[in-house]
């Protein structure tokens, strides 16, 4: 079930129907930036450079909120 635009929130993560993972870094009016993470090789996770997207479209591709990803200490933001 599609999340109410409402509840999508920068610093928050959402995964799609398709098992993609979103984190949101901005809402801004009606646009939301977002970049995808998945698990790459060796454990480590990669994300995708920022994508703008419409908000009425992110939250009906968005099928629930989800615990950020643990980040090692030593990681970047």
């Amino acid at each position: 079930m599609p999340i109410a635009q409402e509840r999508i929130l920068a610093g928050h993560s959402y995964r799609t129907v398709a098992n993609e993972l979103r984190e949101v870094s901005a809402v801004e009016q009606d646009q939301v930036v977002y970049h995808s993470v998945f698990a790459g090789s060796g454990g480590l996770m990669v994300r995708t450079p920022d994508k703008r997207v419409a908000l009425a479209r992110f939250a009906a591709e968005a099928q629930s909120e989800v615990e950020r990803p643990l980040r090692s200490p030593n990681a970047r933001a």
